[in-house]
């Protein structure tokens, strides 16, 4: 019983934290390395109001993302994606905007930088229809 004691009881915590760090270098070793892969996405538009229209040049950036190796033919990269957040603008006219990358697993696909870094944003407001006027 001592011998147990001893085993299990003493230093538990030490113990314990030494299995969390194995389990890591397990996960670490087992997944690979990473390898940079360059995608080429539409940048999307986020914050935007049913009151102006938006038109992005260029409509399309190249990203570099490091990805585990064995997620490169995975769903998950299709997921990664880009956009400009014109939640601030309240005015029409050209804006440039610095784009921004977003990853549903940023541990597992890493975006490191976007091509070019900033688009031109043309934000022109929506002449209302007949039917939209006569609803305010």
């Amino acid at each position: 019983m001592r011998w147990f004691r001893f085993i299990f009881i003493t230093h538990w915590k030490y113990k314990l934290s030494a299995v969390f760090i194995s389990v890591i270098l397990w996960g670490v070793v087992n997944f690979g390395g990473r390898t940079a892969i360059t995608l080429s996405r539409y940048v999307e538009v986020k914050g935007g109001t049913p009151e102006f229209s938006y038109s992005v040049y260029p409509e399309r950036v190249d990203l570099t993302v490091y990805v585990v190796e064995r997620l490169i033919l995975s769903k998950f990269i299709g997921e990664v994606r880009v956009y400009v957040d014109v939640s601030d603008i309240k005015n029409s006219g050209t804006y440039t905007l610095k784009v921004i990358s977003d990853s549903p697993f940023p541990i597992l696909i890493h975006p490191t930088g976007v091509e070019p870094p900033v688009v031109k944003v043309k934000v022109n407001r929506r002449r209302m229809s007949f039917r939209n006027r006569r609803n305010r």
